[in-house]
């Protein structure tokens, strides 16, 4: 099979669009990880959040078309196929899934098994577009495994089997969008955002409470929606189209890692030394092979 373009930065425009996407994919964990502070800042119920969220996610998305494509929002729509409704669909899943994993096992088995993310990633990538993963890749995603690993070890317990299981479906479907946007990458994705907000809305709506959210909470949630998760979103998914799905699965990592940070800094919620030592362990893994990229042709 052969390569994609963007796996291999064969040439100075090349490197430089790599280079952008990367740094477009961190951008938007970094966004995302700003979603944990704002969570914690709101006063209602988890699936209320996610509807509240995603509402403002599926707004600002489609203001987004709107401003960009002037106007023509049916056309863009239109012109979408299958592909970007099943992405949205399943990012819409991913989410639901995290927060019943969540409530359901202990967060640190949670954070770990969504660590493994990178590798369902470059294997499904590996078998569905022919994306080949390079060694230095490998390693990364492995000592930002260990890092994760480090940073919630002693707080992992025996859980729930079902809360892990829908960790794991969490980190898979996850990692289907990511090779779906690749697959997609010649064309517009943007799109995607806006059905993940939708379809979310729809999932959430029959056990969420709307109507008994204050007005604060509802500003925390649009802060939320298009701030941090829309925004999040859309530079992803810009980012997706210049790497792989293997290197965009390790720089999603940054927001598992950032989120406590956050936090501390905002509202002094300390976290464990440990937990910093992963952390930069994770971080260490990322720009290692960020600063690796221009001087190697795989991906």
């Amino acid at each position: 099979m052969s390569t994609p373009e963007a796996a291999v930065p064969a040439s100075a425009g090349a490197s430089r669009a790599h280079a952008i996407g990367a740094a477009c994919t961190a951008a938007g964990a970094v966004a995302w990880s700003m979603g944990a502070l704002l969570i914690r800042l709101v006063q209602i119920d988890a699936w209320t959040i996610l509807f509240w969220r995603s509402t403002f996610i599926a707004a600002g998305a489609l203001a987004y078309i709107a401003v960009i494509n002037r106007g023509a929002v049916v056309r863009v729509l239109r012109g979408t196929g299958w592909g970007l409704a099943l992405a949205g669909l399943l990012m819409a899943v991913s989410m639901c899934l995290y927060v019943n994993s969540i409530t359901r096992t202990n967060v640190a088995n949670t954070l770990i098994l969504l660590a493994t993310n990178p590798f369902m990633a470059a294997v499904l990538a590996w078998g569905a577009l022919g994306e080949r993963v390079a060694p230095r890749t490998w390693v990364a995603m492995a000592v930002a495994l260990v890092g994760m690993v480090a940073m919630v070890g002693d707080s992992i317990d025996g859980g729930s089997w079902f809360g892990d299981l829908l960790a794991i479906g969490c980190a898979a479907s996850f990692a289907i969008v990511m090779v779906l946007l690749r697959k997609l990458k010649n064309q517009d994705t943007v799109p995607q955002v806006l059905f993940a907000g939708l379809w979310a809305m729809v999932l959430t709506l029959p056990v969420a409470s709307p109507l008994a959210t204050s007005g604060r909470d509802i500003m925390l949630c649009a802060v939320m929606g298009v701030c941090s998760l829309g925004l999040g979103m859309l530079l992803f998914v810009y980012g997706l189209r210049h790497i792989t799905a293997a290197e965009a699965g390790l720089l999603s990592l940054l927001e598992s890692i950032l989120a406590p940070i956050w936090v501390w800094i905002a509202i002094g919620e300390q976290p464990r030394p440990l937990a910093l030592l992963g952390g930069a362990i994770v971080l260490g893994a990322v720009a290692v092979h960020a600063a690796m990229a221009p001087r190697q042709n795989g991906a």
